[in-house]
């Protein structure tokens, strides 16, 4: 009778383990740094997004000072004190 040798199944080397172990550290380390990225870029559209809304609301602001800095009234009354007056029919030059 003859004894058949079994060879012991092969263990994987501590190569590929170290190599596999330095794969899964590297892949969550790219992780956490891309998800740590795009916190700050939300962080930063949402500072971005209320400085927007404030110059919105500035240039109404500014939209309606000047309107009111442009009416007539406000202007015929500033006239007399610059010395303008409306223009006499001479004045007026009409071209043809």
């Amino acid at each position: 009778m003859s004894r058949r040798r079994t060879r012991p199944s092969a263990h994987p080397s501590r190569l590929a383990s170290a190599i596999l172990a330095a794969a899964i550290v590297v892949a969550g380390f790219v992780t956490l740094m891309i998800r740590l990225e795009i916190t700050q870029e939300g962080y930063r559209l949402s500072t971005l997004r209320l400085r927007i809304r404030d110059l919105e609301n500035r240039n109404q602001q500014l939209r309606l000072e000047l309107a009111e800095l442009e009416s007539r009234p406000r202007l015929r009354a500033l006239a007399p004190r610059y010395g303008l007056a409306p223009a006499s029919p001479a004045q007026v030059v009409v071209m043809p």
